[in-house]
């Protein structure tokens, strides 16, 4: 069997429980009435190249591809780094934690899979230092992921290792250790690709941040021994509540909604992502991505100047339980949290007992019942404050939920696009830093942006 289904409780986002910072029923049906326009919309925009992310599930030649490869790599491997920054790196390493654990590439190899390390997020010299120190290199396969072919940080570590391995392997054999996704159009990376004669895996038409279920996260989390098409088909489940035009139906874009109203209406402009699940942890920097990039414009969908954007926050439970729920309970009602809890969690550890203290209450309960008993009295405890919070609730935390999840957040986004009206692939700000960057590093024709930046 794949698994039960995702569930979204928003109990505690009405109006009914946390009075005018909740959503009003009338509110939620006027908004309602678009969810079928939309539908409509993207089905009739579904073959633009950044809606490529629609389409993921079901790409069967790049899934036997993927499979095809990572089936070969434990005979000649132990490690698989993903190399890359943002979305070329984030919703791999959400899957890789997830399913894996925190912990996983200290233990023991149990079954025939690859350990996964991640790189190439930073040009701090030092996690790159210490990484190969712990790697046998002889045993690593490198996967270097660049969209445009041209990111600095990357290619800064692309090129380190790629010199590293030539020193260690010799300039043949180093290249059976390099696995390419990029554009096949334009971009060094693509370049240096062909010329070498790397094995390339091209990247989606899409943007990274879209391209957790593409190849981008399959072929790290296939290679670690996960059942990917698991978790394309828990994408499909959610594919198909997406189309549903009754907003009781379509999950997603009640949360688009609520996001909205929430943003619009209450003054509530920052997003709180707080997993209850350690494992979880590396989901919430992804959805920061996600939120982050996709709904900040500058301009709407009629060009005109309104500078929108809901600032994402991730946060685990209960850790911030300790840092951060003093400022939701008590500081400005500017803030809107969801929680994500596991309802079957397997593992069985309980608290041993202790008699005749205060701790003895503590004895014999679950730490799984414990960490959802402490979800659950925060969630009230924001509500009788007045803080709306809502709960995403997962059956189990497994390659097919974890397949729903991804998608959930990513039609969400496109969903709360179009009720803001703003582009969610759109980004300018981000690549006149880049532009910015590498004008101050010396790069050919960039002259332009080094005399704005005074030089």
């Amino acid at each position: 069997m794949l698994g039960g289904k995702i569930q979204y409780d928003y109990a505690f986002m009405s109006a009914d429980k946390v009075g005018r910072f909740g959503f009003k029923k009338q509110e939620l049906e006027k908004l309602a009435k678009n969810l079928k326009s939309f539908n409509k919309k993207i089905k009739q925009t579904k073959n633009e190249s950044e809606l490529s992310f629609l389409k993921s599930p079901y790409d069967n030649q790049t899934l036997r591809q993927v499979l095809r490869i990572t089936r070969k790599l434990p005979a000649k491997f132990d490690n698989l780094v993903v190399v890359g920054i943002g979305g070329s790196n984030l919703g791999a390493k959400a899957i890789y934690q997830a399913l894996a654990g925190q912990d996983a590439n200290q233990l023991p190899k149990k079954w025939r899979k690859l350990k996964i390390y991640f790189s190439g997020n930073t040009t701090d010299p030092q996690p790159l230092a210490d990484l190969i120190k712990v790697l046998n290199l002889k045993k690593t396969v490198f996967y270097i992921v660049s969209k445009s072919g041209n990111t600095i940080e990357t290619l800064s570590n692309f090129l380190f290792l790629r010199k590293k391995m030539i020193w260690q392997m010799g300039y043949k054999k180093h290249k059976e250790h390099f696995i390419i996704t990029t554009n096949t159009e334009t971009g060094s990376l693509g370049e240096i690709a062909q010329k070498e004669d790397y094995l390339v895996l091209p990247h989606y038409p899409g943007g990274g941040r879209y391209s957790v279920l593409s190849v981008n996260g399959l072929l790290p989390a296939a290679a670690a021994g996960f059942d990917i098409e698991r978790l394309l088909a828990g994408a499909k489940t959610m594919v198909r509540q997406s189309k549903n035009n009754r907003v009781a139906k379509n999950s997603p874009f009640l949360f688009a909604a609520l996001q909205y109203l929430a943003y619009t209406k209450r003054q509530q402009n920052i997003s709180v992502l707080m997993p209850y699940a350690n494992a979880l942890a590396e989901f919430s920097q992804w959805f920061r991505q996600l939120w982050g990039e996709s709904l900040a414009n500058k301009v709407n969908f009629k060009n005109k100047k309104v500078n929108l954007g809901i600032t994402p926050v991730a946060a685990l439970g209960p850790t911030d339980q300790h840092s951060q729920i003093q400022l939701y309970i008590e500081g400005p009602y500017d803030k809107i949290i969801t929680f994500i809890k596991v309802a079957k969690i397997k593992n069985n550890l309980k608290v041993p007992k202790y008699k005749n203290t205060d701790l003895e209450y503590l004895g014999g309960h679950k730490f799984a019942d414990i960490l959802n008993i402490e979800h659950q009295a925060t969630a009230v405890s924001l509500m009788k404050n007045k803080r709306p919070n809502g709960t995403i609730i997962l059956p189990e935390l497994n390659e097919y939920c974890l397949g729903q999840l991804f998608y959930f957040f990513e039609i969400a986004a496109l969903y709360l696009g179009e009720l803001m009206q703003v582009n969610v692939f759109n980004q300018p700000g981000v690549e006149q830093s880049k532009n910015y960057t590498q004008a101050l590093l010396g790069k050919p024709d960039y002259e332009k942006y080094k005399k704005e930046l005074g030089y």
